[in-house]
């Protein structure tokens, strides 16, 4: 009867969409990009010949808000794929190349902090080289 769940949960998860931002051009010196949405880290962006680009494209997964993350691991238990780890800070990340879009860790979460990822949900932050981070836009443009 698991197998067969398993092939179902397949079978049913949507095919992860990507969706491409843009913003206004980085002028400022940062060691690096990253895209986040409500805390979690969902993309980290490198300068290209020294300039950054001023779009990328962002796979359409689940994610977890790490704010309300309580490391119970649930999530990490019912993944099929094996998406989702903790981090070193001990909340549930998941990797965008590996999840299915099944839905079935936000389901599970007992404090409602996965989420499907969207592109109203996401801001640009500037990373300098000690790692701390500066919004420098929200409201970024779906390409």
């Amino acid at each position: 009867m698991k197998g067969t769940i398993v092939i179902l949960v397949f079978a049913l998860a949507a095919v992860a969409e990507v969706f491409g931002l843009s913003w206004n051009p980085i002028d400022v010196d940062f060691a690096s990009l990253e895209i986040q949405a409500k805390g979690a880290s969902i993309k980290t962006i490198e300068a290209e010949e020294g300039l950054f680009p001023d779009s990328t494209e962002v796979i359409e997964s689940y994610y977890v808000i790490p704010e309300g993350c309580i490391s119970c691991q649930i999530c990490v238990g019912q993944c099929p794929v094996g998406a989702i780890t903790m981090s070193d800070d001990n909340f549930a990340v998941i990797d965008p190349e590996l999840c299915i879009n099944c839905g079935i860790c936000a389901s599970g979460c007992p404090t409602s902090t996965i989420e499907l990822l969207k592109a109203e949900d996401c801001a640009l932050y500037g990373v300098d080289a000690d790692g701390n981070t500066e919004l420098i836009q929200e409201d970024l443009e779906e390409d």
